[in-house]
This record gives structure tokens, C-alpha cells and sequence, in this order.
């Protein structure tokens, strides 16, 4: 029966990839205002709770610049970096950001699968971060993680380290019934690819030092598992980060990298590698958790209409 199920799936899922840009254009069209409707107390409600907060946090910390659409979200590593936060966070509506979601999960399988209409959209920004980080690593018999957030198309970013290493190891959790599993791993799967499920992190970071690779993992949502409790546009969150620090103190580095789409005529998904922090990060008097939370506030004020605003864990401490 499960052979059966999961041939449906694969067969279903294959067929919808192929259908053109203008149906789903016309089917989000038809389905998000009922989706509103639907959810106007649930996920929809808490992206306009969100935005409006961040807006206002946004607004709040640029009051005291020469230029109030500026915000100095900077990370002592990189030194001082004023950017443009308020004018995206005060365009986006919720509507963007469920538009947003919607496509990125489309190209996300689309690139999953292969697509060479996906492919070609690609560009890569900053790569000498990364590569520079394997071989400082390898030289020390060290591994790295490759980290990001639920972004654009995020489902993209553990083919795109396979890039740079024969040995990548991703967490994954449980979606679906058993065949519809088995259909999107299959999907996911890649030469250099190994998944774990989040109970297997003893042999994870087993596999991970012996075979010197990258670690692949989303921080930015959790479920059954302990996180950091940070502040994100002014009010507490979590990042689950606690994986993180502990193989950095072991000995790996930690490379942070997102993706977002540009809203042109060619849409290209930009895979952009921005920081490396280097083992034992925190023993140099820095704060590693910190830090990266200021890189994810910076990131989703950028891209608001491109980050999973609609997590029900979002805005809340699960320390």
C-alpha cells in the first residue's frame, strides 16, 4: 500500500511542478482571498500583528538619525552597516508575504527537482566566504555549518552546499504520512546528502567530525527541542542555535548564508554568503548567538516580503 501511495505522490507532485506560471497565478488569485478569510485570527492575523510591530520598532530606532529611513543594524565583525530597513518593512503587506512564500516554495521543488528554468536563475554572491571557510577548517581536520532562515527559496540551500563538500548533513523533520516523506526526500536527495531527523544529533555531530563536512540547518524554527531566547525588532524570540555553539566549540566554523528572489522580470534567486565565524567563536569575546541575531534581524528587514512571518512559534520564548 505505501509503494502504492508513495507513486501517486511522486507521480501528482511531478505533474504539478509542470504546470505554467499562469495557473498558479490565477489559482493564488482565487485561493488567497478565501485563505484570509479563513485564518484572519490565525497565520494571517499574525503576520499584520508582526509587521505592524516591526514597523514600529523600525520607526521607534530611526528617530534618532540624520536619516529616519535608516536603521544601523551593524555587527561589530563587519564593522558598521547602515541599511534601508524602514522602506521595505513600511511597503510590505501580508498579502506580499503570502505571495512571497507561495512562489518561493514553487521555484524551491521546481529547483529541487531540477528545473533548468530554476537553475538558470541562480546567482551566487560572495563565495569566497565559504570556500575560504572549508579550506581554513580542512587545514585544522575541522567541519563547518552552513546556516540560514525559512527565506525565499529556502528548500534550495542544503543542494546549494553540496556545492562545496562531498559530505553535507541536514536535519529534517517529519511532514506528512510515511509515502509523502519518502516522495519529498527523494526529491531533496543528493549524492553528497545525508538527512538525520532532529533525535539522531548524537550521530549527526558524530558523522559530521569524522567526515570533516558541513552541517546544513534553518535556525529560525523549531519544534521539540530547546532554543536561544533573543530580541528581534525589539521583542523576544527564539533561534535555535544551541547545535550551533556547541559543534562551534568543538572545533567547526560557522558560515551564515540566505537567499532571496529579486521582484524583476527575471526573478533570480540570489544565494548570498555573508559571515564566517570562526571556531570557538565565543571564547574570543564575542557572542555568537547574539550576533547571528542581529545578521537575522538585518536579513529579514531586507527581504520582509520573502521571510515565514505566518510561524506560529515566531515572537515567542521557548528558551
Amino acid at each position: 500500500m505505501q509503494k502504492i501511495k508513495f507513486g501517486i505522490y511522486k507521480v501528482t507532485l511531478h505533474i504539478l511542478l509542470r504546470l505554467p506560471d499562469f495557473f498558479y497565478s490565477f489559482l493564488f488569485t482565487i485561493a488567497f482571498p478565501i485563505y484570509k478569510a479563513l485564518h484572519t485570527e490565525r497565520a494571517y492575523g499574525r503576520v499584520v500583528k508582526h509587521l505592524k510591530a516591526a514597523r514600529e520598532y523600525v520607526e521607534t530606532q530611526a528617530q534618532g538619525l540624520n536619516d529616519a529611513s535608516v536603521l544601523n543594524c551593524a555587527r561589530e565583525l563587519n564593522g558598521p552597516q547602515e541599511i534601508n530597513c524602514a522602506e521595505p518593512l513600511q511597503n510590505v503587506t501580508a498579502r506580499d508575504v503570502f505571495k512571497g512564500i507561495y512562489w518561493n516554495a514553487l521555484d524551491s521543488y521546481r529547483g529541487l527537482a531540477r528545473f533548468k528554468s530554476v537553475e538558470r536563475r541562480i546567482v551566487f554572491e560572495n563565495e569566497e566566504i565559504i570556500k575560504n571557510a572549508v579550506a581554513e577548517c580542512a587545514k585544522i581536520g575541522m567541519p563547518i555549518a552552513g546556516i540560514s532562515i525559512h527565506q525565499g527559496s529556502f528548500e534550495l540551500m542544503h543542494r546549494i552546499l553540496c556545492r562545496y563538500s562531498e559530505h553535507v548533513h541536514l536535519i529534517t523533520d517529519s511532514v506528512g504520512d510515511t509515502a509523502f516523506r519518502e516522495v519529498l526526500k527523494e526529491l531533496r536527495s543528493d549524492p553528497h546528502l545525508t538527512e538525520y531527523h532532529p533525535e539522531e544529533t548524537g550521530k549527526l555531530i558524530r558523522e559530521l567530525f569524522r567526515t570533516k563536512g558541513i552541517l546544513a540547518m534553518v535556525f529560525d524554527q523549531g519544534k521539540n527541542t530547546k532554543g536561544n531566547t533573543v530580541e528581534l525588532f525589539g521583542r523576544q524570540t527564539t533561534l535555535y542555535l544551541r547545535l550551533i555553539q556547541k559543534i562551534n566549540q568543538m572545533g567547526a566554523g560557522i558560515v551564515t548564508f540566505r537567499t532571496w528572489t529579486e521582484n524583476t522580470p527575471e526573478r533570480r534567486i540570489i544565494i548570498h554568503f555573508e559571515t564566517y565565524y570562526p571556531p570557538k567563536y565565543d571564547v574570543q569575546g564575542r557572542d555568537l548567538v547574539s550576533d547571528i541575531a542581529c545578521e537575522t534581524e538585518r536579513w529579514i528587514a531586507d527581504h520582509p516580503d520573502q521571510w515565514s512571518w505566518n510561524y506560529h512559534g515566531n515572537f515567542v520564548a521557548h528558551p
